[in-house]
């Protein structure tokens, strides 16, 4: 049997072999973080702070991640089929990419990006770069607005 679309989805469990922790999983990220504290609009109103120290460490964690054997079969699946193959995940951290997957949707965004809550769409990808709490969205911060710190992604 032959397909020529499939579409596979991905969730936290694909990153955990990377050495990346799952959220609800032993020992998750919600085991120790309060969700409705640093994953929720409402949070970010509360303490925008708590949330972009929560996301940046998020980030440091990156740095040590690589994508596995799972990452890449994926992406060698992607490169090798003669249809279309479709990655969904569930996944904010780029192991995908990284392994070179090339055709995916983010469910839930993408760690390395991030906007101003308020007033501008996700960068283009050629600008992509995390706002750290002390940074405010360029246009905001041009006389045009109030100057509001970016958001998590």
């Amino acid at each position: 049997m032959s397909f020529e679309r499939i579409v596979i989805l991905t969730g936290a469990g694909l990153s955990a072999e990377s050495g990346l922790g799952t959220f609800r999983g032993t020992d998750g990220l919600w085991d120790t973080y309060d969700l409705e504290e640093v994953a929720t609009p409402e949070g970010f109103a509360r303490n925008p702070v708590k949330v972009h120290e929560f996301y940046n460490m998020r980030r440091g964690w990156l740095k040590q991640a690589k994508p596995n054997a799972a990452h890449v079969a994926l992406a060698r699946l992607e490169h090798e089929h003669k249809g279309h193959v479709l990655t969904v995940t569930q996944n904010i951290d780029g192991l995908h990419e990284a392994a070179g997957c090339t055709h995916l949707i983010h469910m839930h965004g993408e760690l390395g990006r991030a906007r101003c809550a308020r007033c501008a769409p996700p960068p283009p990808a050629a600008s992509r770069r995390a706002r750290s709490p002390g940074r405010r969205c360029a246009r905001r911060s041009s006389g045009s607005g109030s100057g509001r710190r970016a958001g998590p992604a």
